[in-house]
């Protein structure tokens, strides 16, 4: 009997990327807007949120200020490492910039307009679930609910969430590492100027000896505030990490009383988890193809909706357990899964 011939996996494996390819973010949410021909969502906040122009300052700058000071030739190993970090760096800051953090579309309710506006379920795959089934909370900054709600960091003009935690924590460790680094060498710098008179000559013909050592001393000083502080930062993420919490649960002391279901009972499941869980598929992306390219571009001002204010955010937590809901209205209406109505939209 002839066995039946296996499946075309190069033909499944090319339609998979071209139903990738068609992914595309259609609409805005929130204050998050399509970018790259609807490749990316990215948050335009207010100035007093976005310090991302700061952040590659403070790194760029003083890197390149280093290697004006140090030669490459004295100091080679040094700077290639230095100069790697700077680009990890930076890959990881756009990286945690430009993906979407996990934005859930929430449910929406009608009322007054008067009356505020809070969230306490999303809407997901034509079920409706609280909040705290997908550990997300209203981000105050971007105005969106975000799966595993993390924080909203003006370093990187983006809420941290499910999808870009991974890169906001290896942004953080590059940089922890770069100001290592940049201040172990420019220690190392500071006693060759010191003890070596002919490396002090060789430098003095681009920059007065004096002034390059007190230059290299400020860098020192610098690249020293900013490792206790980053470095900081990232141990208490680790931290996070070793126990499967999120900066909002820890701070609000959600699990203080109770047991924490997330937790894999030892840190290094949860680091496990953390390093090997896929990054999730964006539940606000759109196919340009199917039936979401309709939904995604119906225009929010056509359903008569103010979308975006009157926002309670009081801290609140949400309460019950999860309710799977099929509502015949959603069906009819692809954009009511969305874009918010109006209703209450409180932080939990």
């Amino acid at each position: 009997m002839r066995s039946p011939s296996p499946p075309n996996v190069l033909h499944s494996s090319h339609s998979m990327d071209e139903t990738a390819m068609r992914m595309r973010y259609m609409t805005a949410f929130g204050r998050h807007r399509p970018r790259c021909a609807g490749r990316c969502l990215v948050a335009e906040v207010d100035e007093e949120n976005n310090a991302v122009t700061a952040s590659v300052c403070l790194i760029l700058v003083p890197t390149l200020v280093f290697m004006l000071l140090v030669p490459m030739r004295d100091f080679l190993g040094l700077t290639l490492v230095i100069v790697t970090l700077l680009l990890i760096s930076l890959f990881s800051l756009c990286l945690a910039m430009y993906t979407e953090p996990g934005i859930l579309p929430i449910e929406q309710i009608r009322s007054s307009e008067s009356q505020r506006r809070r969230v306490t379920h999303v809407l997901v795959d034509g079920a409706r679930h609280e909040l705290s089934a997908f550990r997300a909370k209203m981000c105050r900054q971007t105005e969106n609910c975000v799966e595993e709600f993390d924080h909203y960091c003006p370093w990187v003009g983006n809420a941290v969430g499910r999808r870009n935690y991974r890169y906001f924590v290896a942004f953080i460790l590059t940089v922890s590492f770069l100001a290592f680094v940049v201040a172990a060498s420019v220690c190392l710098r500071l006693l060759d100027l010191k003890f070596d008179q002919k490396r002090a000559e060789h430098i003095e013909a681009i920059i007065p000896s004096d002034y390059a050592q007190i230059m290299l001393f400020v860098l020192f000083i610098y690249t020293l505030i900013v490792l206790c502080s980053v470095c900081g930062l990232t141990c208490f993420h680790f931290r996070l990490i070793a126990i499967n919490q999120t900066t909002n649960e820890n701070i609000r002391g959600t699990y203080f009383a109770n047991k924490n279901p997330h937790d894999k009972g030892t840190c290094i499941a949860n680091f496990i988890s953390f390093a090997s869980r896929p990054i999730p598929r964006s539940k606000v992306i759109s196919n340009i193809t199917g039936p979401a390219h309709h939904q995604a571009l119906v225009p929010q001002d056509v359903l008569g909706l103010d979308t975006h204010r009157h926002f309670d955010y009081s801290s609140q937590e949400s309460s019950g357990s999860d309710d799977d809901y099929h509502g015949e209205e959603r069906k009819k209406n692809h954009a009511t899964n969305f874009v918010p109505k109006g209703g209450t939209i409180e932080m939990v």
